[in-house]
């Protein structure tokens, strides 16, 4: 019996320490550092049927996001509700999901300062805002330019320009990748 207790002892050690070599050479796996793969994947979101796109900053704030918003069948929004709607900020699930906004609020009693110029083809609209716009960030430029240049005109994409309290800046176009 003392003979068997120690064959299996040793087989035990064995298995133990193959084990433990096992874990240690990381089945030939080669250590690495982090790789970095970058922003999940994007969608592009169309202005047309029966969505309006507003654009939002994602909860990295480093990019805008698509954040549909749905009307009934045959109803449209005016542009300049569509940009108040963008400056009351993510509500719902765009809110949810953690999406913020680059842009400022609006002053009390000035929602309706907020207009939109009609849209012409040769040059596209121009957005007023009741407050400076020359300050404004890249990323909240764009989600004034984008929502307007996306949603306010259905299958166009429109060159905005921006107009506040202190400058008028140059008509855009919604890129994305700038």
């Amino acid at each position: 019996m003392t003979r068997r207790r120690t064959s299996s002892r040793t087989a035990a050690a064995t298995a133990v320490l193959a084990g433990c070599a096992l874990l240690l050479t990381g089945c030939g796996i080669k250590r690495t550092g982090v790789i970095e793969s970058g922003h999940a994947a994007t969608v592009k979101v169309s202005g047309s049927g029966k969505s309006t796109v507003l654009y939002f900053v994602s909860k990295e704030g480093d990019r805008l996001v698509p954040a549909p918003f749905t009307l009934f069948d045959g109803y449209t929004i005016a542009p300049a509700a569509l940009v108040r709607l963008l400056l009351d900020g993510p509500m719902g699930r765009a809110g949810e999901a953690g999406l913020t906004t680059a842009l400022p609020k609006l002053p009390a009693g000035t929602g309706d300062q907020v207009t939109v110029s009609p849209y012409t083809q040769e040059r596209g609209m121009t957005v007023h805002v009741p407050f400076p716009v020359g300050d404004l960030s890249s990323l909240a430029r764009k989600q004034l330019v984008c929502t307007v240049g996306v949603s306010a005109v259905r299958n166009t994409l429109s060159p905005v320009a921006l107009q506040g309290t202190d400058t008028t800046l140059p008509y855009d176009e919604c890129d994305l990748n700038r």
